[in-house]
């Protein structure tokens, strides 16, 4: 195992337990205790968790940075598929919706090419790359500056457009959610034509995997309660599916 994943995997033990101890994390994962060391070190330098003797402790409200888009390809890529396909099943024929940037949102358009007069707007490089090729899809690309290690247009013209347009449903990602601030991203242009983009559907998905529920970044886009139904994959906790649906929020 990666050290990047299985620091991942402490990061879950501790969102469900809130400490963790360096017996216990040894023992589960086979290493040595300077690894296991290491690891909550790192852990700590990024904010996410506070150091205590013999272990660590969840960090109240932790804050995470924003990875550029090859460095999440392969990350939690099982889940991200999973909630794919998930919401390919929300897509009907006919349907005008929008896509989010993302590689979540990546992998749901993947899953479009057989869905007949489908329209689909989307500010994603690699979405529009992709959906160009079929001739069932109408895909409209939403203009503005490209944020290069991200594949993505913002600003502006971006946004004047979406003032402009309506949609059946929007399928939003997000770099980090909690029930405090909602769904988050570091970026603030970013955030700016994600505000705008909710504002156009009649629907409002959000595609977030498990690891993502329960952290924030800096910049709100939107209170959690603005999303009819939250797609994550099946790793959710029982309890953190149940304080989303006691807002009265769809989760699948």
């Amino acid at each position: 195992m990666f050290a990047e994943e299985r620091q991942e995997k402490i990061l879950e033990m501790l969102k469900v337990n809130k400490r963790v101890s360096n017996t216990e994390l040894i023992k589960k994962f086979g290493v040595s205790g300077t690894t296991i060391r290491i690891d909550l070190t790192e852990l700590e330098q990024k904010g996410l968790l506070s150091r205590t003797h013999g272990g660590a402790i969840l960090k109240e409200d932790p804050v995470y940075g924003e990875d550029s888009i090859s460095s999440r390809r392969e990350k939690n890529k099982e889940e991200k598929e999973c909630i794919a396909k998930k919401a390919r099943a929300q897509i009907e024929d006919g349907d005008t919706i929008l896509l989010d940037s993302g590689t979540t949102a990546l992998d749901l358009a993947e899953l479009l090419k057989d869905i007949h007069n489908l329209t689909v707007i989307t500010n994603d490089l690699q979405i529009a790359l992709k959906l160009q090729k079929y001739s069932e899809i109408h895909l409209i690309l939403l203009g503005g500056r490209v944020r290069t290690s991200f594949e993505c247009t913002v600003g502006g013209m971006g946004i004047r457009a979406l003032e402009e347009l309506s949609v059946d449903k929007v399928f939003m990602t997000t770099n980090a959610l909690s029930l405090q601030k909602g769904a988050t991203t570091p970026n603030l242009d970013n955030a700016e034509i994600k505000r705008e983009m909710m504002k156009i559907g009649n629907q409002r998905y959000l595609l977030c995997d498990s690891s993502k529920i329960g952290t924030k970044t800096v910049c709100s886009f939107a209170e959690i309660e603005e999303f009819d139904v939250i797609i994550t994959d099946d790793k959710i906790s029982k309890e953190l599916k149940d304080s989303i649906e006691k807002l009265h929020i769809e989760v699948i």
